[in-house]
């Protein structure tokens, strides 16, 4: 017999949505509408405007020369005058009281420095020995404890930079008496991996490390050892450079409407990658109310990156990318987040998973068997030596002591710059924030930190390193990302270079071939020049280690500075413009420092900062004048350059933050600073901060 009817089941999860039909075929074509009314006749047009004035006529000639007149009749004579009488001396006048205290001087220029002292006499190098006696007799031969010989023009502290899948051979050159042995370790006392094996020690004067991977980056330390106290070791600091990897775990995510979704992959990368999210259509995502991300760092070379969504809707769903680019690569992850139901009889968890485990990028090469290992060479006579570098780039104690000297420029009149707003000075740059790129290799993008316009502070604006004549504005964010400008501005004078600024509505540039800064305003159009005196605008005697610019511009809290280098002895020389109305200079340094010595300069809270390399990964600021006080601050920030062809550094002290241009990469990096504190006496009596630069118009000689 069929028995009664079961309960109904639950409904299932809803399918993927199938694919479109066909489109069907078009309707017939509808009757024509009824005729409408005749309209009325269109009002008047304007007049139109005014044609410009005619040229101005051609000069007539010149008349034709008159006539020579006839001389005159000499005069009579007249009569000798009479002699006066001398006056009397008047009285001496009382003594006039003394008059007002004049302005306090400038200091005055360094004294030359002294004559070198003459050279001690060079010591006898010593030598830790011991003696040896055997049933009471001393042996000759001497017991030395363990040295190891610094590889030439390598200090330890360098890194050994390996790419990922070549070979590497660390040796340490150790001597003594006996001789010692030789052991490796890694400094944090992980494992050493050698193929299928894993040492936490290996033995022997040379390590060989047979197609490197990222696993083996780190700093190895040797230890030579002979028993004869005290031991000797040297550290070696390896770097494995690799393109950026990308791991997946959860790669279809389904999220119910209204609720959160969050999105995790993990990186691995060196050097050290920037990273970033974007949507499928390729815009790029800001952290925020919407969005919240989050990157840990797990090791040199891991990042664990997460994208919390909260509040889904219907146009969040869709494609998006996880991505991370360093100097060797670029790497994109993909995702999709797709709806779920909640109202099932069962609901599902919040998130659905993508089966299994997806990569993207080029993983690490397979480790080689340790019997495949080659055995170390004989040993290459040593090459010639080499002069040692001593130095790192940039700025040095040795450039500064008895040798740079801050004076005014040239013979002058100065109105005097007007007293600093802020006294700051860094203390923290941040890691570069991505925000496009460009397949240029100089170039400039550019916002106003003291906008004319409610709206001017959402703009940007943008150059082209082949197109000097015209100035590219882009409404926001969005069109500047996408690459669509909203106005573009055709220059009657062209411009030279990319360091220049957008700055309270108007655009300040050098003139191409041309000592001039010119003043181009957005709004009328208008330009002002302000001739520079003593610049290159020909040549190769470029400003900083690059070769673009002979002018740098930059904008801080006091207003426009100009930074440029002079020919003919290669000091730095600052200038402060007041930028209303009409142009003019408040005040000129001349800094006895050579700008060839730096890679970038810009300018904040009044303090000329200098980056040391912007070809090096990892650089520093490490010089820090501060201009109102004529004094050098102690600074050491580390600066990196992601993908080492820094052209452009500028300072936004609106959004506290510097603006630079790396290989193309349109970079930003968050600034953290502290007030200096100066003349703090003087505040709690409630008197000005003064400066022997701020005066009211007086002459200033060098």
């Amino acid at each position: 017999m069929r028995g009664s009817e079961g309960l109904k089941g639950d409904r299932g999860d809803r399918g993927f949505p199938g694919e479109p039909g066909l489109r069907g075929p078009p309707g017939m074509h509808g009757a024509p509408g009824p005729k409408g009314d005749k309209a009325p006749p269109g009002l008047d047009g304007r007049d139109g405007v005014p044609g410009e004035p005619g040229l101005d006529g051609i000069p007539g000639r010149n008349g034709l020369d008159g006539m020579p007149g006839l001389n005159g009749y000499d005069g009579m004579p007249g009569l000798p005058g009479i002699n006066g009488t001398n006056g009397l001396p008047g009285e001496t006048g009382p003594q006039g009281p003394p008059g007002p205290k004049g302005p306090r001087g400038l200091t005055g220029p360094r004294g030359r420095p002294g004559k070198p002292g003459t050279n001690g006499v060079p010591g006898v190098p010593g030598i830790n020995a011991w003696t040896v006696k055997v049933n009471g007799t001393t042996i000759n031969e001497l017991l030395i404890p363990p040295s190891i010989a610094a590889p030439e023009g390598l200090p330890s502290l360098n890194p050994i930079i390996v790419h990922e899948g070549g070979n590497v051979r660390l040796r340490c050159a150790a001597t003594g008496i006996p001789r010692p042995a030789v052991e490796w370790r890694k400094l944090d006392g992980s494992v050493i991996p050698l193929g299928s094996w894993q040492a936490v020690s290996v033995s022997g004067h040379t390590l060989n490390i047979t197609r490197v991977n990222r696993g083996h980056m780190g700093i190895y330390n040797c230890i030579a050892d002979n028993g004869v106290p005290p031991s000797a070791n040297q550290t070696f600091n390896l770097e494995v450079h690799f393109p950026p990897l990308i791991r997946i775990q959860n790669q279809l995510v389904g999220v119910a409407n209204g609720s959160s979704g969050v999105l995790k992959c993990d990186v691995e990368a060196f050097p050290e990658a920037v990273r970033y999210w974007e949507r499928g259509d390729g815009r790029l995502l800001e952290s925020g109310d919407k969005y919240h991300m989050t990157y840990n760092e797990n090791g040199r070379y891991k990042v664990h990156m997460q994208l919390t969504i909260t509040n889904v809707g219907p146009a969040d769903f869709g494609p998006y990318h996880c991505i991370a680019k360093n100097e060797m690569g670029i790497t994109k992850g993909i995702f999709t987040m797709f709806e779920i139901d909640p109202r099932l009889a069962t609901p599902p968890t919040v998130q659905i998973s993508g089966q299994g485990e997806v990569t993207y990028g080029e993983g690490p090469p397979k480790p080689v068997d340790l019997d495949d290992l080659c055995p170390p060479p004989s040993c290459p006579e040593c090459p010639a030596p080499t002069e040692f570098k001593c130095h790192d780039g940039g700025i040095s104690l040795f450039h500064l002591i008895g040798r740079m000297e801050i004076k005014p420029f040239g013979n002058e009149t100065y109105k005097g710059i007007p007293a600093r707003i802020l006294d700051c000075q860094l203390y923290a740059v941040g890691k570069p924030v991505y925000h496009r790129y460009t397949n240029m290799s100089y170039g400039s993008w550019m916002r106003d930190p003291q906008p004319s316009t409610e709206t001017g502070g959402q703009k940007f604006w943008f150059t082209n390193e082949s197109d000097p004549y015209h100035l590219y504005e882009y409404e926001n964010k969005t069109l500047f990302r996408a690459g669509t400008p909203s106005v573009t501005y055709t220059l009657d004078h062209p411009f030279k270079g990319n360091a220049h600024v957008i700055y309270n509505g108007s655009f300040y540039y050098n003139e191409l071939n041309n000592p001039h800064i010119r003043k181009y305003v957005l709004a009328t159009k208008n330009t002002h020049v302000l001739n520079v005196p003593m610049v290159a605008t020909k040549g190769n005697n470029y400003l900083y280690t690059t070769n673009y610019n002979y002018m740098d511009f930059s904008v801080d809290e006091n207003g426009l500075w100009v930074i440029y280098g002079i020919p003919s002895t290669n000091h730095t020389v600052v200038m402060k413009v007041n930028t209303d109305h009409k142009m003019e200079t408040e005040y000129m340094w001349n800094i006895s420092i050579n700008n060839h010595l730096f890679g970038e300069m810009f300018v904040a809270c009044g303090v000329l900062y200098a980056v040391d390399s912007i070809t090096e990964r990892n650089s520093k600021i490490r010089f820090a004048l501060d201009l109102y006080k004529n004094q050098l601050l102690d600074v050491n920030l580390p600066f990196t350059n992601p993908f080492r062809g820094t052209t452009m550094v500028g300072y936004n002290h609106k959004n506290k933050e510097l603006f630079t241009w790396d290989k193309g990469n349109q970079l930003t990096y968050p600034i953290r600073y502290h007030e200096i504190g100066y003349n703090t006496s003087k505040e709690d009596k409630g008197e000005p901060e003064t400066s022997p630069l701020v005066q009211t118009g007086y002459d200033v000689y060098s």
